[in-house]
């Protein structure tokens, strides 16, 4: 029989372990350690007997901690072996999770400041995440304004006992979202003394990097003799900003090929300095070839010289850290205590809060930029399916500021555009905000009934209060005060500033400041969840068969959710830009009955069955059945097999009252992406620098834009259906070595998908902006060019041009739609070793390898994507290594994470304009030695800990010990493989811990 003491450090390991397992056998009776006695095995086996443990997946305690279902075990040690500092980098580790949102990079997701779990791929939905056992309220905001999720940053890192992950559905145990499979975080049962606990975490190629983290832990009282514990840990984690200056020249080479004018457009060494006066540019449009014509504002000393005239430029103002990395300072408090009532009951109580404040300085002051091309568009809550939209104003002829020459005047009747950079709030009114606060309150009472029966009842109450404060965007009343009241020019129809408005351009006072403060306010979203839960259960022995005893779980769930989002007013009613006013506004009652049965069949043959009854509001109870087998062949060999059906109800954000009113990002349209990229292309064929420029700028522009959106919530949501089942093995042919082998399958189906407007079919209505004054100086640029022949350019017949506006706004509804399959293998290997006076050597390997991800579209188009399995995001193979070598006091540990090729397209369809012949992604070149596709990664950390007696512990970890750094992903946001790699290169952490 498999003991406790073989699982306890059961992390993720290679596929290549069964070749080791054949190398260990042969060499492994040599260096194993000394093999118990017959005395001693019976010794550990009434042990184990004893003292029965609850594992996740199951609510009956068993002896033996091997169950059908397969259960990761991932130890503090283990977490520090592995160089992890948060949980997040614990998932990262495990070939089973997928990258997640993380919340350095999670602004303007909807649900910024957190991270997500993620396994199988299936997202955060998919994904249940317990602490102790029981469920948490999920985060304030949710992704995408979608998904509802736990927010694993909430988790108290230093009061971590273990992590237990259950790669296995478990809706019949858990309920709603235990599709994908279980992350159950243990604490401490109790402590006893102090200690504190410091990391520092640096880099040595990005010089703003840091995470500092500390921690303290104390408690007093014995459970057996005080009859109490009480014990308490506060864990404070800080990391640093990432500043644009630190940044932008360390993207992979091929972003600066993709996007040639992103360097050459900071005009570093060129334009005017932060902070200095800089008096702009006037513009205006030639209405007879309908060409872009500027010049530099009198007073500039920063003049460009290009094809339209003369610009008056500045340098990017270089503190911008929205895009690499927020500054985030997180802080937890976790309380446990126990106390004995009597002989046989013990009540018990946990308090968590959390307290995360994420700040990412936007960097550059706005610049006053009469609008040339498309409007800014969004829909907003309280003007319906009203698409809004804004151009900044032109300057009047009469206007006290339009300084433009006369001949620049004369060509739209005096009215003249403006480039000028507002600077009066300084370097730090701009950017984004984040602030969350959650708590659960949990108190219980747990004791026996009789010689075997135990019994468990708790409430608990968790709620999370989100706060995103962003200042970006224009309130238009607010604008108008500083520039306003506008006029129409009669001549152009162009919506004119006042001719004396009440900002002033030309200096910079406090004046000026407090008028930008209300034209560019701080846009602030709200959100709060709560999760209030009663539950109990008994479990214990129903009957005895000859192999052994019955044992059977009974319980019961009540709870009560509620999501609210009152959504920003100003924004309801159209006046923030870009920002509709989204609101949420759901609350329900559900209620669960449960029961579990473990039944010895034989000696060898192990049956377990459960059943779950949920009901929730709006549709039918639903009823969640597991079955698992668990055969012990041979004294060293346990097969073991399941089958589930696991279930996710519709969120309230996704089947509440409300709707999201607010914009996309990264649509593609094929159209404008070709048309304005087929005269980009030709512009940077000229010898005249201004049309090079110009067409670097254009390049890729309309690839990639942000476009109004409205989703629909749909109150008539169903449920996702899944079938799930698992089949395995655990090997263990020596006390020193164990493998383990398991197929997985999920057929997830009715999934409750947002609409992907990147399909013709999910957009219920889509609105295009007309041709723009910029589409229009383009096509007069090219004309020009192509008409001079000092330009070099051999142009077409036929000038290409624009045959359709960018598009404006798109809108679509939550529903049910499509099914997806996923499967594969996890394989893991482990094995230690005495190494006699050199102490001994732990060596662990493990494996995902996927077999498919196929998604069923509709009876029509049916598997439409067939298996993309080896396209982009879904790796056929994701695997660990990690060697542990215990030398006296000192720990070393050589830990790697692999993940392997795929190819750039998404699926066969998206292949067809995305493959090595066309060496694009995205339809974006890339890296002409990566044409075949995402290049397999790897890192590597090394760590070495050292305890030099009972009371100190030091250590120090170098991660990406390779110095590895990402290739170019033109899917990625940064442009770089930041799912795969880090951007830090090589770093550096350093542990020092006290124990009083």
């Amino acid at each position: 029989m498999l003991t406790e003491r073989h699982r306890h450090r059961r992390i993720p390991v290679h596929p290549l372990c069964l070749a080791l397992g054949l190398a260990l056998a042969l060499t492994g009776p040599a260096l194993a350690q000394d093999q118990d006695t017959p005395a001693d095995a019976k010794t550990k086996a009434n042990a184990t007997e004893l003292s029965r443990v609850q594992v996740t997946g199951s609510n009956i305690r068993r002896s033996d901690v091997e169950t059908s279902s397969p259960v990761q075990v991932i130890s503090k040690q283990d977490i520090e072996n592995m160089g992890a500092r948060t949980l997040l980098q614990v998932l990262d580790n495990l070939p089973a999770a997928r990258p997640g949102q993380q919340d350095s990079r999670s602004l303007f997701t909807g649900s910024d400041g957190a991270s997500q779990a993620n396994l199988r791929g299936l997202g955060a939905q998919g994904t249940l995440v317990l602490l102790n056992g029981r469920r948490l309220s999920y985060y304030g905001a949710p992704a995408g304004f979608q998904t509802q999720f736990v927010n694993i940053d909430a988790i108290p890192a230093a009061a971590i006992e273990r992590m237990e992950v259950l790669t296995d559905g478990a809706s019949a145990v858990y309920g709603t979202d235990a599709v994908a499979g279980v992350i159950n975080v243990i604490t401490k049962q109790s402590y006893q003394g102090a200690e504190v606990n410091i990391t520092a975490d640096r880099s040595s190629r990005i010089d703003s990097y840091g995470e500092q983290q500390g921690s303290i832990t104390a408690g007093f009282g014995d459970l057996d003799e005080d009859r109490y514990n009480v014990y308490a840990s506060v864990n404070l984690y800080r990391r640093n900003a990432i500043p644009l200056s630190d940044f932008y020249d360390k993207r992979p080479s091929q972003y600066y090929v993709n996007n040639p004018n992103y360097i050459p457009g900071l005009r570093l060494g060129t334009g005017s300095k932060p902070g200095v006066f800089n008096p702009g540019s006037f513009f205006a449009f030639d209405p007879t070839t309908n060409a872009l014509v500027r010049e530099a504002a009198p007073g500039c000393n920063n003049v460009l010289v290009e094809a339209a005239g003369t610009r008056c430029i500045w340098e990017t103002w270089m503190n911008r850290e929205v895009d690499a990395g927020a500054k985030t300072e997180r802080a937890t408090a976790y309380i446990s205590s126990h106390f004995l009532i009597g002989d046989s009951t013990e009540a018990f109580a946990e308090v968590t809060y959390t307290d995360i404040d994420l700040t990412a300085n936007g960097g550059t002051p706005s610049a006053f930029n009469s609008s040339t091309g498309n409007p800014s568009s969004w829909y907003s809550r309280n003007t319906g399916n009203t698409v809004n939209q804004f151009l900044t104003p032109y300057l009047g002829p009469n206007n006290v500021y339009n300084l433009a020459s006369p001949e620049l005047k004369a060509l739209m009747g005096g009215v003249v555009g403006l480039n000028y950079l507002m600077q009066d709030v300084g370097d730090g009114h701009f950017g984004q905000r984040n602030t969350d606060q959650s708590y659960r309150v949990l108190a219980g009472l747990r004791g026996s009934l009789g010689e075997d029966w135990n019994w468990e009842t708790a409430f608990a109450t968790a709620g999370s209060h989100s706060v995103t404060y962003q200042t970006v965007n224009v309130n238009l009343e607010g604008f108008e005060r500083a520039f306003g009241p506008y006029t129409i020019d009669p001549g152009t129809g162009r919506v004119l500033i006042s001719d004396n408005p009440a900002y002033q351009f030309g200096v910079i006072n406090e004046a000026n400041a407090k008028l930008i403060r209300e034209a560019y306010p701080t846009f602030d979203i709200q959100s709060w969840t709560r999760l209030h839960t009663l539950d109990g259960k008994i479990e214990g022995p129903l009957f005895s068969m000859p192999a052994g005893d019955v044992r059977a779980a009974f319980g019961f769930n009540a709870t009560r959710e509620t999501f609210y989002t009152p959504g920003n007013e100003d924004a309801a009613n159209g006046l923030i830009t870009q920002q509709g006013g989204s609101w949420f506004d759901g609350k329900r009652n559900t209620y669960a009955l449960f029961a579990e049965a473990v039944a010895p069949l034989t000696d060898k043959l192990e049956l377990d069955a459960a059943l779950r009854v949920d009901k929730y509001p709006n549709f039918s109870a639903n009823l969640a059945p597991k079955i698992g087998l668990k055969y012990q062949v041979l004294p060293q060999l346990l097969l073991r097999g399941t089958y589930s059906e696991g279930f996710r109800a519709p969120s309230l954000a996704e089947a509440g009252t409300g709707g999201i009113f607010a914009q996309l990002g990264g649509f593609e349209d094929d159209i404008r992406c070709d048309e304005t990229n087929a005269i980009a292309n030709l512009l940077r064929q000229s010898r005249r620098p201004g049309d090079v420029e110009l067409g670097n700028s254009l390049l890729n522009s309309d690839c990639s834009r942000t476009v109004a959106r409205m989703t629909q919530p749909n109150q008539d949501l169903k449920p996702e259906k899944a079938k799930i089942s698992t089949l395995g093995f655990v090997y263990e042919p020596a006390n020193w070595m164990s493998i383990s082998a398991d197929y997985w399958f999920i057929y997830r189906r009715n999934e409750i998908a947002a609409p992907d407007f990147s399909k013709e079919q999910d957009i219920l209505s889509m609105t295009r902006n007309p041709i723009s004054d910029a589409d229009l100086a383009a096509q007069a640029a090219l004309a020009q060019m192509c008409a001079d022949p000092a330009s070099g350019v051999n142009c077409p017949g036929t000038l290409p041009g624009y045959s359709v506006g960018n598009v404006a706004a798109v809108v679509g509804q939550y529903k049910n739609q499509g099914r997806t399959l996923v499967d594969g293998f996890d394989i893991d290997a482990r094995s230690r070793f005495s190494l006699g006076d050199w102490g001994s050597l732990n060596i662990g390997m493990a494996a995902t390898i996927a077999r498919r991800k196929e998604a069923y579209i509709n009876d029509e188009d049916r598997w439409y994507y067939g298996n993309t399995i080896g396209y982009y995001g879904n790796p056929r193979l994701r695997a660990t290594l990690n060697a542990d070598w215990n030398y006296k006091q000192v720990t070393t540990s050589f830990f790697i994470n692999y993940v392997g090729t795929t190819k750039w397209a998404w699926d066969r369809v998206d292949a067809e304009d995305n493959n090595p012949e066309t060496c694009t992604a995205g339809s974006l070149p890339v890296n002409p030695a990566q044409c075949d596709g995402v290049p397999s990664w790897w890192t590597a950390n090394l760590s070495v800990g050292w305890r030099p007696d009972d009371h100190w512990s030091l250590g120090f970890t170098v991660k990406n010990l390779f110095n590895r750094l990402p290739f170019y992903d033109p899917n990625s946001f940064l442009g770089d493989s930041s799912d795969y790699a880090s951007i830090f290169g090589r770093s550096y952490s350093l542990q020092v811990g006290y124990k009083f």
